[in-house]
This record gives C-alpha cells, structure tokens and sequence, in this order.
C-alpha cells in the first residue's frame, strides 16, 4: 500500500530484488567511493612514511610522506592528520547513517561487514581523532613537536608505525559494507548474484 501511494505521488521506491542495491549510482555511493579512493590515498602516504623510515633511513620526525613537506604549520604536518582525519570521520558518520538508515543496505551488506565498519572504522576512526587531538595540544605546548600521542608512548611503538595501523585498519573497515554495495555484487531478479 505505502509502495502504491509512493508511486502516485511521483517517488520511485526501488523493489528488494532491485539490480543495484543502495541506488549505486546515487549521491551515497558516489561519496563513498570518493571516500574510498581519497582514504587509500592516505594510506598509500603512510606506506610512503614507513619506507621513509625503515628503508630509507630518514628520521622519524623527517619522515612526512609527500603532502607533509607541503602541508606544514608550526614545523609540522600534525595540523594536516588532524584534519585530515576529522574530515574522514565525519564522512564515516555519514556512510554510516546513510547505511543504517537504507533498508536495502541492511539487506545488503551482511551484520559482521556492518558490525566490523561501525567499530573498526568509525570507533577506531574516533579514537584516531581523539590521538590526534592530544598531539595537537602537545604541538600547541611546544609550538612545534614534540608531540607524542596516547598510545604511541604508553606501546613504546613509533607514531608511524602506529598511525599506519590505525589508517589500514579503519580503511579496511570502510572497504567490507562497500564490497557489498558495488553494482557487480547486485541480486539478479531470480535471487542469484551477479558475482
């Protein structure tokens, strides 16, 4: 009945057996791909800090990927992680309610691709930012490093090593829901997958 007023009032609702789950060409899964490009690209730079590191011999506080030797205030590049990484959580805020309030993402993606985006990459992600907001306040006390986090200390693991984990870790996470989403995964209309 709501599908039939749907339809006389000029909305298309999209049935369950629909070819593209989640309006795949859609405002939605457009930004989150852009987000998926946009965070692999992050990731990619802290790749970049670990062979600065670790192959190159550079020191760890010269070791800022490629953006941090544009992108410095107070002579360092925390100012662009914390940026960066707060603009990133809002984005997975907004997948996230996008998602949870989509009846045919929750169809769509199984409960542990879900479970496992919504903790390890928006709570990981969350706490990223809570990391970065400690180094900030430490950057701000020093004008300028150092500027050790939380849990890089307390671990005795560098911040590279650790901001790599935290990137690939939430990145991944983002990737399960949207593996599920793409257009090749869609429900063929006699219930079997088009992958």
């Amino acid at each position: 009945m709501a599908e039939k007023a749907a339809t006389e009032m000029g909305v298309a609702r999209p049935s369950v057996g629909a070819a593209v789950p989640l309006a795949a060409s859609g405002l939605l899964m457009m930004f989150y791909a852009a987000v998926v490009v946009v965070q692999g690209i992050h990731v990619i730079e802290h790749v970049i800090q670990l062979f600065q590191v670790y192959v190159f011999n550079v020191p760890e506080d010269n070791a800022l990927g490629l953006l941090g030797y544009v992108y410095q205030f107070q002579g360092t590049e925390e100012w662009l992680h914390l940026g960066f990484n707060s603009v990133f959580l809002a984005s997975l805020v907004v997948i996230a309610i996008g998602l949870l309030w989509s009846p045919k993402a929750r169809s769509s993606v199984p409960l542990w691709a879900m479970a496992g985006f919504l903790m390890l990459g928006v709570g990981l992600e969350s706490w990223h930012v809570v990391e970065h907001g400690v180094i900030i306040s430490h950057v701000v006390a020093n004008n300028g490093c150092p500027c050790p986090g939380i849990l890089d200390s307390r671990l005795g693991v560098s911040d590279t090593v650790l901001h790599f984990g935290y990137n690939t870790i939430a990145y991944a996470a983002t990737l399960l829901p949207f593996a599920y989403l793409l257009p090749f995964r869609a429900k063929r209309p006699n219930g079997s997958s088009a992958a």
